[in-house]
């Protein structure tokens, strides 16, 4: 806490989207409902509309955007809310102190969260806070109305869901799955009812819009395969392969065997019918394999990478290091490898 104050009160403010952010907002606030009309200075509004009322409450807060060091308080209190999360999981887990002190010695987090203000850092607090509920019995029914508002903040808490399905499966057959998907879809109604009810195609085409195109300029990832690769259909298909099919190497054979079972017998336990079933007690270290692993390879597979994206897994890695097979000198080589490639620029 006290470091990233520090970075708060020394180091400039760097203007990318928070601008942006605000503009497109303030279209809401003067009463336009049509998201093909909204726009920032970075383009048009691509976010589902629980960024639209979070980011337009920010607005009010900070007077319509200008009060930028009340909105970096603001994002301090999420980096600290996100990293108290991920403690207690890691605690729980038993991930090694120097794995957990990886959490704060990101100079790149540190900038995402609060010099550049991203929305991205918001949707993540929530997919955590989904994970924690997975973790525990009595909170396991929250979790599917946390992960749906990370996923209203941001597209890219859909990468978990895999993982949520799987969870819920072994926890509570069809019916706690039927059910998480019931509040997921219908919240996700809910939260976007005056712009389903005004414009409903003009929504759907730009909230949850599938097939957007990437600028190649802020790409991290990809940048080793060229423009000409890197915005054709038939890489883009290739990457939905690829990820499709780790999922179901993860779903068939990987996470089975996490609880002592085969992808049959988790398939057979899960159509039990009963109606007042107990949910199945999961450990801390089986959900996190599960949710981690998942988020972790649609990170792989994603279409692309901006310097921001590393929020989407940054706080999983100490635990997807000490999940692996590598020495503790090679998990902290890894790590630094990956944070001095987030930390160029421009990406090579």
């Amino acid at each position: 806490a006290v470091l990233t104050y520090v970075v708060i009160q020394r180091v400039k403010y760097t203007e990318i989207d928070w601008q942006a952010y605000m503009q497109e907002v303030a279209g809401v606030a003067l009463g336009e409902r049509n998201y093909t009309k909204l726009h920032g200075a970075t383009g048009p509004l691509v976010y589902p509309a629980g960024f639209v009322w979070l980011f337009g409450l920010l607005w009010r807060v900070t007077g319509g955007g200008r009060d930028i060091r009340r909105a970096q308080y603001v994002f301090l209190g999420v980096y600290l809310l996100t990293q108290a999360l991920v403690l207690v999981l890691y605690r729980r887990a038993r991930i090694p102190p120097v794995l957990v002190g990886l959490l704060a010695a990101s100079r790149r987090i540190h900038s995402i969260y609060v010099l550049r203000l991203f929305n991205d850092c918001v949707a993540m607090v929530f997919a955590y806070a989904a994970v924690f509920a997975m973790c525990d019995r009595r909170c396991m029914r929250w979790s599917g109305l946390l992960l749906s508002a990370g996923i209203a903040i941001k597209m890219n808490v859909v990468l978990m869901l895999p993982g949520a399905a799987f969870v819920w499966w072994r926890a509570g057959g069809w019916r706690l799955v039927l059910a998480q998907a019931s509040v997921v879809a219908s919240s996700q109604a809910g939260v976007a009812a005056p712009f389903l009810w005004a414009y409903p195609a003009e929504y759907m085409s730009r909230a949850f819009d599938f097939g957007r195109q990437f600028d190649f300029t802020w790409t991290v990832n990809w940048r080793f395969v060229g423009a000409a690769a890197f915005g054709s259909s038939q890489w883009a298909l290739a990457l939905v392969v690829v990820h499709a099919l780790l999922l179901a190497i993860l779903g068939l054979l990987v996470w089975p065997r996490l609880f002592g079972s085969t992808a049959w017998k988790v398939l057979k336990d899960g159509c039990i019918s009963r109606r007042r079933r107990a949910l199945t007690i999961l450990g801390t270290d089986e959900v996190l394999s599960v949710m981690f692993s998942a988020n972790f390879v649609g990170v792989v597979c994603a279409r692309s990478l901006h310097y921001q994206f590393y929020s989407w897994y940054f706080h999983t890695m100490p635990f997807l290091l000490h999940r692996s097979r590598l020495t503790l000198p090679m998990q902290l080589g890894v790590w630094i490898a990956i944070e001095y490639a987030w930390n160029v620029y421009p990406s090579t």
